[in-house]
């Protein structure tokens, strides 16, 4: 069944499996998310000083306990702001997770654009990367704009993190020219790494 759905069929019915999951449920995996991704940074991503986060928006992973525990270790987070024209993603350096942001693009909460811009180093950088489904090959789909995409594109030494319920993990996708494999997807069962 789902080698036979196109890309915009997957998006509808993996949006309506992740709302179907409790509140209780989902914060109960956003947590094991956290603790499974910071067991990642331990062992593979030491050095990463910079990183580069999403603000949960509906049924998505809610990682801001991660993100709290990030600031305490003196990690620099930076957060997107949406160019709903070219459909690039620019990041803000935040300091404090409530008074730095406002509501933006898609009703998705953004930082302020008063704050430091994301320079591009790459080297350390890690993108925690949301999205509705991504597969066994680390492979993701998202919203269908591109954004992130675009960005990986231009930021091809980044250190690639998708951030899902085990829920929205298949074993195949099938997927464009254009789009970008993670190099790890973290789930609350699980951590998968690109072969």
């Amino acid at each position: 069944m789902e080698k036979s759905l196109n890309n915009k069929e997957l998006r509808t019915e993996f949006k309506a499996k992740r709302n179907a999951i409790s509140s209780q449920l989902r914060e109960d995996m956003s947590l094991a998310i956290t603790e499974n991704f910071l067991a990642l940074l331990e062992s593979d991503f030491k050095g990463a000083n910079i990183f580069l986060c999403f603000y949960p928006y509906g049924s998505e992973v809610d990682l801001l306990g991660l993100y709290e525990r990030l600031l305490d270790i003196d990690k620099d987070l930076y957060f997107p702001v949406s160019n709903i024209n070219t459909h690039e993603i620019t990041f803000y350096k935040i300091n404090d997770l409530k008074d730095d942001f406002h509501e933006g693009a898609y009703g998705i909460m953004e930082p302020n654009t008063n704050l430091e811009q994301f320079n591009g180093d790459d080297s350390s950088t890690v993108v925690i990367t949301p999205g509705l489904i991504f597969d066994e090959r680390c492979n993701r789909i998202g919203y269908g704009a591109g954004y992130y995409d675009r960005f990986f594109a231009s930021h091809p030494d980044t250190f690639k993190v998708g951030v899902g319920f085990e829920e929205q993990i298949i074993n195949k996708l099938n997927v464009g020219a254009y789009d970008v494999p993670l190099d790890y997807v973290v789930t609350n069962n699980r951590l998968i790494k690109k072969e």
